[in-house]
This record gives C-alpha cells, sequence and structure tokens, in this order.
C-alpha cells in the first residue's frame, strides 16, 4: 500500500465533482445548473481541468492530507474538516446515469479520499483530538500511518517481542487498540509522529524560513499565542508590534515571543531580524 499523493487526491476530487455536476444536470434538466456548479460543461469536463479553488473543501481535504501524512503544529487539527469529508464520501453517487460503476469508496476500488480519511481519523484518535471517532484502529489505517503494506501489518501481528503487535482478543474484522497503535507505531520508519513543539516539527521551522512578507510573520505570531496561550493578547502590550508588523527588533523580546509561541528560537529570530531590516529598508512590498 502506498499512500495516495496529493496529484492523484486531487484528480479523485475533481472526478467525483465531475459526476456529481452530472448528476445535478440529471436532477434538474437544467446543463446551466451542473456547470454553474463545476465552473465548466461537465459533459466535456476533464479531471485535471478542474479549478478546485472554487469548492472550499478540497482545501479541507488536502489540510487532513497534511494532518494525516505531515503533521505540523502549524496547521491547526480541524474537526469540521474530519467530518465534512465523511459526510461527503458518504453522500458519493455510486452509480453514473449510464449505469457504469464508480471505484468510489465502498465499492472495492482504492480511493485516496477513502485513504485521507482513514489516516486522518487515526491519527485524530491517536492524538486525543475532539470529534476522534475511533477507539482502534484496523490494519489498514495502521498502514497507512506507518507508510507500509497491510501484509506487513499483518506479519507483524504474528511476532512476538518490542516489533510485534497485539490485536484486541476476539475482535473481526482485527483491530488494535490505542494504546498498543501509540506503542508500536514510533518504532516504524515511516511513521511520523504528531510534533509538540519545534524541536520535532521540520514542516513548521522550514515554513518559517521560507517567509518572505511581514504578514506571513505576523499571521505566524497572531496563530501560534492564539494555539499555546489561548489568545495573541496573552502576549501582552508589549508585543502589539509583532501582531501588525512595526515591532523594532529586540533580540530579548523576539526570543520570548519564539518561546511563548513554540517556535524554533533561532530560526524565529534570524527571520524577524531580516524581515524588520527589509521593512526598514524598503524592500519589503
Amino acid at each position: 500500500m502506498s499512500r495516495p499523493s496529493l496529484p492523484d487526491l486531487r484528480l479523485e476530487l475533481a472526478a467525483t465533482l465531475i459526476v456529481q455536476a452530472k448528476h445535478i444536470v440529471l436532477a434538474t434538466d437544467s446543463p446551466e445548473q451542473g456547470e454553474a456548479f463545476l465552473g465548466c460543461d461537465p459533459e466535456t469536463a476533464r479531471a485535471e481541468a478542474v479549478d478546485l479553488n472554487r469548492f472550499p473543501i478540497a482545501a479541507e481535504i488536502e489540510a487532513l492530507h497534511a494532518y494525516a501524512f505531515t503533521p505540523t503544529v502549524d496547521d491547526l487539527y480541524d474537526v469540521n474538516a474530519l467530518h465534512g469529508l465523511a459526510h461527503f464520501l458518504s453522500s458519493l453517487p455510486r452509480e453514473d446515469w449510464d449505469g457504469s460503476v464508480h471505484g468510489f469508496p465502498a465499492r472495492g476500488g482504492p480511493s485516496a479520499m477513502a485513504d485521507v480519511l482513514d489516516a486522518a481519523s487515526a491519527r485524530a484518535a491517536l492524538d486525543g483530538q475532539e470529534g476522534a471517532w475511533d477507539d482502534h484502529l484496523s490494519t489498514r489505517q495502521l498502514a497507512l500511518l506507518a507508510d507500509i503494506t497491510e501484509g506487513a501489518v499483518r506479519n507483524a501481528l504474528s511476532q512476538g517481542g518490542a516489533g510485534g503487535l497485539t490485536a484486541i482478543p476476539g475482535a473481526k474484522p482485527v483491530r488494535v487498540s490505542l494504546d498498543e497503535a501509540r506503542r508500536w507505531l514510533p518504532g516504524r520508519r515511516g511513521f511520523r509522529p504528531t510534533p509538540t513543539g519545534p524541536s520535532d516539527d521540520p514542516v513548521m521551522t522550514d515554513r518559517l524560513r521560507g517567509f518572505d512578507r511581514m504578514e506571513q510573520l505576523t499571521d505566524f505570531v497572531g496563530r501560534h499565542a492564539v494555539r499555546r496561550l489561548g489568545s495573541a493578547e496573552a502576549l501582552g502590550a508589549d508585543a502589539a508590534g509583532w501582531l501588525d508588523g512595526s515591532y523594532t527588533f529586540d533580540a530579548g523580546m523576539a526570543r520570548d515571543i519564539a518561546v511563548a509561541i513554540g517556535a524554533d528560537v533561532p530560526t524565529f529570530m534570524g527571520k524577524a531580524l531580516e524581515l524588520a531590516l527589509r521593512r526598514d529598508a524598503g524592500d519589503l512590498t
């Protein structure tokens, strides 16, 4: 089993939206309404040409893909996106109007969206997130998180020792408890634990390092102040300039802000100094 790539995920979503547009035409007897929904004629549309920016659910599904496979505290967990994808998949049309069956979930065909839902819901359960509905994991979910095949998971179930995996007795199909999954997964090379801070969150640090606009930094400070402290105001009155981009760089204050919001201190300080110097030199647009 291989994890679904973002291009595959986008193509499957686009193909799904084309089918939904065709069903709108069928239900309304109005090709115009189908085209208004999709943004192009569903009869001639190719998945590659569908503009997914028209559909808010596309961004939500991509965020769940990131949460499932490249987690970072820079992206806040969204229980509504998780439940939204579950409802979206459960409402998909199963057959086209010519009787052909789609390879959507529950029809036996592989589904990038179903894999994302399985993996994201599993991670949410392991993280103890709000709205997670799994109290145990399937072999498929474990395989997706560990980036291995289901066969490799089944092999682990037959092994003893630290590398072995113990199933819930009598569970059919096979299920593994969350505590057992939390013990076993960190030993798998392909598993990426959910970060707890800057020291184990390379995605967040890389994003911070790549900022080239002041609004990126101020948004970063505000979001992570809310995440860590409950509100941006909790940083104190002296931090107001760090929320609107008007701060005068001070190494001590930069260090305090970085620690408070859970950012990598050297990276944050360096980026804050760079952007302040560029702003003062008129080099920021």
